[in-house]
This record gives structure tokens, sequence and C-alpha cells, in this order.
């Protein structure tokens, strides 16, 4: 018998062995059992801010994701809305679980009758930006101060947002009411509620009502500085 043929039988003989002693094996239950893999429960991290989360998930030996961060009114900021594995779920260990954490909810403060200046400052520390609008007359706040804001204060407003105000210019020049007709106590009273002070010229008719506004310069109508002197004609 050549060197090829013992070669041969050689290797089919250990081949036989060891199918036979597998087979074996296997109907006698022989074999060792495969190792189970270990596995851990996922805890319930919602609500947990994002420290206590973190240890909860290293006593379960699973990883901790941030995946991101979101506006959010019902829960703190910081802590857990919501968790990619249900909490009781069974995973494998250091299986990686992802949530999202709050963020507060960002409202625009109130920056009316500040100056440009301050309410720059407190913008910027809420994260907002501040727009200037329009120059507006007011006789109530004081130039250079803010008349009003768009969003309104309190409104919801993503943080890098802009805040559009408009800065008073002063008090405007006032429309004259009609006065001519009016008894002279009520025609006082209706000058005063604008801002505007009377004249009167007192002429003697006769034949006609007496305190009687006859006559008003400038007409009604006609625009005034505030404090404007009103020329009331009234007969005695």
């Amino acid at each position: 018998m050549n060197a090829a043929s013992v070669f041969i039988i050689a290797l089919l003989t250990a081949f036989l062995t060891a199918a036979g002693t597998v087979f074996v094996f296997q109907k006698y239950n022989i074999l060792p059992p495969k190792a189970a893999v270990a596995d851990t429960l996922v805890p319930d991290l919602r609500g947990l801010s994002e420290a206590d989360a973190r240890a909860n998930a290293n006593v379960a030996h699973i990883a901790l994701l941030i995946a991101s961060r979101e506006p959010n009114s019902e829960v703190k900021p910081g802590a857990v809305v919501r968790q990619s594995v249900p909490s009781g779920q069974h995973v494998a260990r250091d299986y990686t679980v992802s949530v999202v954490l709050a963020e507060e909810v960002l409202k625009v403060p109130a920056v009316a009758g500040l100056t440009v200046a301050e309410a720059t400052q407190k913008l910027e520390q809420r994260g907002y930006a501040i727009m200037l609008g329009s120059n507006v007359a007011s006789d109530k706040v004081p130039p250079g101060s803010i008349v009003e804001q768009v969003p309104k204060a309190d409104t919801t407003l993503a943080k890098g947002g802009s805040v559009t105000v408009q800065v008073s210019a002063g008090p405007g020049d006032v429309p004259v009411p009609k006065l001519m007709g009016l008894g002279l106590t009520v025609a006082k009273a209706n000058l005063e509620k604008v801002g505007l002070k009377p004249a009167v010229r007192w002429v003697s008719m006769a034949e006609t009502a007496t305190y009687v506004v006859l006559n008003q310069k400038p007409m009604p109508g006609e625009k005034v500085k505030p404090g404007g002197e009103i020329e009331l004609t009234v007969n005695q």
C-alpha cells in the first residue's frame, strides 16, 4: 500500500471517529449547554434628572444615550421626557437606551416701558434678539422708551427668535375737538381730556346765549402740540 492510500485511510478514520463521538455526546446529553446571554430589565427613567437617569442606567447595566432635547412645560428642565425602550423590558446587558430631555419653555419677557438699552439686555439674557420698529408718538411713554412689543410678553418663542419693539417719540400733535355750541364748562373739560388749555375771549352779544362757545381757534380737526392753547370766544 502506498503512502497516499495510507493518508486517505487515516483521514477517513479520524473523521468517522469524530462524527461518532459528537453523535454519542448529543444522544446522551453529554455536551454542555450553551452559555445563556445575560440580560437586564430597563428601568423607568421618565421624570428623572439626567444625573439620576445615568445612575439608574448604570445600576441596571444599560448604556444611556441623550438623543435630543425639546421644550416641555410638563417636565422639569433637564429631566427625561421619554425613553426609546419601555421600562420593564428585557434587554441584553450594556444595551443602549436613548432618552429625550426636557428644555425650559421660553417665553418673551415684558420690555414695554424700558429703554432700548434695558430691553436689549433683558432680551439677550433670555436668548432673544431685539429688532427696532418705527418710532411712535406717545404722551404716556417717555421718548426713547418702548411703547409696544411683538410678540407680546409671555408669548412662547424659541431661543434665538427676535422681538420687534416700537419706541416712543414723545407726545404727538393733538387734533382739536369741536367746541362751538358747547357750554364753557363742558368745553374746558373736553380740552383738558386731550391735554389742551382753554384761552377764553369774552364778547357781549345781545340775544345770544351766555357762557356758550361761539367760535374757536384753531378750528376742529386741526392739530396742535400737546399743552397748546385753544382760543374760545364766549358770550357773557
